[in-house]
């Protein structure tokens, strides 16, 4: 369904998506449309929920408080994502925003924003962080949104660790390693990941996670890297060695 109508918008909606569905866009989504993208009557767009696939869809119309929308058909069928969770530290400057919008790129499917010693931001805006990665989904043609949980302190978050899930420790006292043959066989691993604040991590903090039982302790070599940069090479290597870049049709 192309048409000279279409402006390449895809646009996460929580709504039920099947053929003939209304769907009534209000609120940011709609400033969007309206005032961004200025939509027209007939004007083509992509909708996904994150369960029911990405559908084909058309503007009814446009009101200065709400746009309706009609489901067309579908464009193509719900992938299933392979799980994986980034803990990290908020940063300085917000940089952590950039950790959302390209670990959502890179499919990531779970953030959890951790309280360490040395962490220099300890609130976070959750809401906003949602939008970020909402509004990233959308851009980059992933179909679902990554969840993003309330902020947890680090020791909240380890005491309480499933013997089911793996985490990914970059530890930088580490013996230097190939990551790539140090995540092989993780495809069938419950991953999860943990980026720490601009300080690292305290002694007691890293005694702490070294005691997990499920544990792959990572080197990302000899420089020095930026938490944020850290976090997409690290979910870089996920990808790579256990991902899903090749996801399959539910």
């Amino acid at each position: 369904m192309q048409s000279n109508h279409s402006k390449n918008i895809r646009l996460y909606q929580n709504y039920k998506l099947y053929q003939n569905a209304i769907i009534e866009v209000t609120n940011d989504d709609h400033h969007y449309l309206r005032n961004v993208m200025r939509v027209k009557v007939n004007d083509e767009l992509l909708i996904f929920n994150g369960l029911d696939g990405e559908w084909y869809s058309k503007v009814l119309f446009v009101k200065k408080d709400r746009i309706e929308i009609e489901v067309i058909s579908c464009a193509r069928l719900q992938m299933k994502y392979k799980e994986m969770h980034c803990y990290f530290s908020p940063l300085n400057a917000n940089r952590h925003n950039y950790i959302i919008e390209k670990l959502t790129e890179l499919g990531i499917s779970t953030f959890t924003p951790v309280i360490t010693e040395f962490s220099n931001v300890r609130k976070v805006n959750q809401n906003k962080l949602r939008s970020r990665a909402k509004e990233a989904a959308e851009q980059c043609g992933l179909m679902i949104v990554p969840q993003i949980n309330k902020a947890m302190g680090l020791d909240e978050i380890l005491s309480d660790w499933s013997t089911e899930k793996t985490l990914v420790f970059c530890d930088e006292k580490s013996h230097p390693k190939n990551p790539i043959n140090e995540l092989i066989g993780s495809k069938e691993l419950n991953i999860s990941f943990l980026i720490g604040p601009e300080g690292g991590f305290s002694d007691k903090e890293r005694y702490d996670i070294l005691k997990l039982q499920n544990l792959i302790r990572l080197s990302l070599g000899s420089r020095v890297l930026r938490a944020d940069t850290a976090a997409i090479v690290v979910a870089s290597f996920l990808q790579v060695t256990g991902g899903d870049l090749f996801s399959e049709t539910q």
